[in-house]
């Protein structure tokens, strides 16, 4: 009978509200790696900036920027040990709803910027802007129903380029961006650009016919190569009564 062999799973618990925050795929892997490392009740972990390096595959300073990423965006806070190790502590519940984590970063070095060097950490009772959650969270979306121009958008296309016919240059801009199923994160500006392509669209080419490109048939030697094409019944080159030309 043989023995069935149990594999031991080590993972680590992710939230999605740090999936959600605006940082960078080492900072989360870097949250990743100091979960395991965590303590269960107090969330404090304490390995060293050369086991952070060696499991993220980077250098020190990398592990100081992703550390630093977690620390702005509310995610841990960093304090140092006497004996000059950083603790750090991670947040279990969305920043959101918690405050914010304040520090000095003056005259701080790369490793101990972030660091809370006070025995209690220190946050801020005031809430974020209303139009914080939403700047953070913004993502290309289609074109909105019934899109119209600002005032001061129109007045910004019209003293900028007083040549375009706004209203055609906006329906076009719609019915282009409506079949193409284009996304923006910002349509006003989409259109901006729309405007500036027109103008530089609609402005004269000027077509040089190759022909004008040739270097002309003068010089010693020249003029026996135009009598040649001449007897060959090849005139473009002749002059007005020269070979006998008409």
């Amino acid at each position: 009978m043989e023995q069935s062999i149990r594999l031991e799973r080590r993972f680590a618990i992710i939230d999605e509200w740090l999936l959600n925050l605006d940082i960078s795929d080492r900072a989360v892997r870097l949250y990743a790696v100091l979960a395991r490392y965590a303590d269960s009740e107090t969330h404090k972990a304490y390995p060293s900036r050369a086991t952070l390096a060696e499991r993220l595959r980077c250098s020190r300073a990398s592990v100081d920027r992703a550390a630093l990423e977690l620390v702005d965006a509310g995610a841990m806070t960093k304090k140092q040990r006497h004996n000059s190790s950083i603790v750090y502590t991670l947040q279990v519940s969305s920043p959101m709803t918690m405050g914010v984590l304040t520090h000095d970063e003056g005259g701080s070095s790369p490793v101990t910027r972030g660091v809370i060097t006070g025995d209690e950490l220190t946050r801020t009772t005031e809430l974020e802007p209303d139009n914080y959650i939403e700047k953070k969270s913004k993502k290309a979306t289609s074109i909105p129903d019934r899109f119209a121009l600002s005032d001061s958008l129109r007045e910004a296309m019209v003293a900028r380029h007083p040549s375009l016919e706004l209203d055609d240059q906006l329906d076009a801009f719609v019915d282009f961006h409506t079949a193409k199923g284009s996304v923006f994160k910002d349509w006003d500006a989409a259109f901006r650009t729309w405007c500036r392509n027109a103008v530089k669209f609609a402005e004269p080419r000027t077509v040089i016919h190759k022909q004008a490109l040739k270097p002309a048939a003068d010089g010693p030697g020249r003029r026996e190569w135009v009598r040649s094409l001449h007897d060959q019944g090849e005139h473009w080159e002749c002059r007005p009564g020269e070979f006998d030309c008409k």
